[in-house]
């Protein structure tokens, strides 16, 4: 029997909260969940048993929602974190960038709500390794290339910057370009579409708001691991920009609206995140793992049989946690594997899988394996 999902409510206002409970009272058979009027009350709870999910309302009296949240994640980093603020606190941003998993508007009705827990909690499935869910949900940022973070700092400061500048920057790195979608397509900043590249979300931003989410917020980091591991991650990086051109040609040869084809692009150029993740949280373990690839073996097949999930499932569990486009995060999860996928019609997923079998194979792989027609 399946244990239900854990989830606990915060708002300061009680018809919210009573709204909330009446929205999700079908759900009490499949989930169990806690009502809470303050931060100090959630976390006296938090404290004695953890949450699976944890939403709350940014502006409380007292204990507010980013700091209820930053208590959450240094508990317990494998609970999903969601923060419910209204467009007006725009400052809110800056404080839940590291906290909170999931921006939701307020008002935020009922629906969109079940909709976005529902997603989450059915993403946890994709990993059954606990280890992974505390290494995965705990991550506030991803590691970026020494010399390009570099670079995208120098230009933040300069006098001459554009929109322009700084997008081409964040476009040439794949953590950059996931953290900057992420907080782009969050509720905070809804506009009339998804916004899918770098340049969009600069120019959806503005300047100076990624000026304050980069060198104050710390939206990116730069890699500090072992210096001989950096050119691993230059070479994931290169491997993605190259993916996301053949995949952007092939969604468009087949005929992709330009939705589809830039879902497309985007999906392969964040098609390696799992890889740096674990090449970031485990430097050593990954290492020996590459080192011990036996001929004709997937690095998808090597990283589950090493870590308990690959870097497709869990690329595809980090991109769902963060609010990508349902075609996106399916892209990634059955890329390498598209006869599992459940549906037969996205067009991203396609092109994905088609440019790792006619692109560059991974710079990861010895090339024995790397010729291989799969290489993920």
């Amino acid at each position: 029997m399946t244990t239900p999902a854990r989830i606990a409510f915060v708002d300061d206002e009680t018809h919210i909260l009573r709204g909330i409970r009446r929205a999700m009272a079908d759900q009490e058979e499949t989930w169990e969940m806690a009502f809470f009027s303050s931060g100090e009350e959630a976390l006296a709870e938090i404290r004695r048993q953890p949450f699976d999910v944890v939403v709350s309302d940014m502006r409380m009296p007292g204990m507010d929602g980013a700091t209820l949240l930053g208590h959450v994640r240094d508990l317990n980093p494998a609970t999903i974190r969601v923060i419910l603020s209204g467009y007006a606190d725009s400052d809110a941003v800056l404080r839940t960038v590291g906290p909170a998993h999931i921006y939701l508007a307020k008002p935020c009705d009922a629906e969109t709500l079940l909709r976005a827990l529902a997603r989450q909690i059915s993403l946890r499935s994709l990993l059954d390794t606990p280890a992974l869910h505390g290494t995965l949900a705990g991550l506030t940022n991803l590691p970026s290339l020494p010399e390009i973070y570099g670079r995208l700092q120098a230009e933040l400061i300069s006098p001459d910057c554009s929109a322009k500048s700084i997008a081409d920057i964040i476009a040439q790195d794949m953590a950059m370009t996931a953290e900057v979608l992420k907080v782009t397509n969050s509720a905070y900043f809804s506009s009339a579409g998804s916004v899918s590249t770098p340049f969009q979300a600069v120019r959806l931003l503005g300047i100076e708001v990624i000026q304050a989410l980069v060198l104050h917020a710390g939206l990116f980091r730069q890699f500090a691991g072992k210096p001989e591991l950096a050119p691993l991650l230059e070479a994931l990086t290169e491997h993605c920009l190259a993916l996301s051109v053949v995949a952007e040609r092939i969604a468009a040869s087949e005929g992709g609206d330009v939705a589809t084809v830039k879902s497309a692009q985007i999906a392969a150029m964040l098609a390696n995140i799992g890889s740096v993740v674990l090449l970031d949280a485990h430097p050593t373990a990954y290492q020996a793992m590459l080192a011990d690839l036996r001929p004709g073996q997937t690095l998808q097949q090597a990283e589950t049989a090493r870590f308990g999930a690959g870097h497709a499932a869990i690329g595809g569990y980090l991109l769902g946690l963060w609010g990508f486009s349902d075609p996106v995060v399916e892209a990634l999860v059955y890329h390498c594997a598209p006869s599992a996928c459940p549906g037969r019609d996205n067009l991203a997923l396609t092109a994905l899988h088609a440019a790792h079998v006619l692109g560059p194979p991974s710079p990861l792989l010895p090339p024995a394996a790397g010729s291989t027609a799969i290489s993920t």
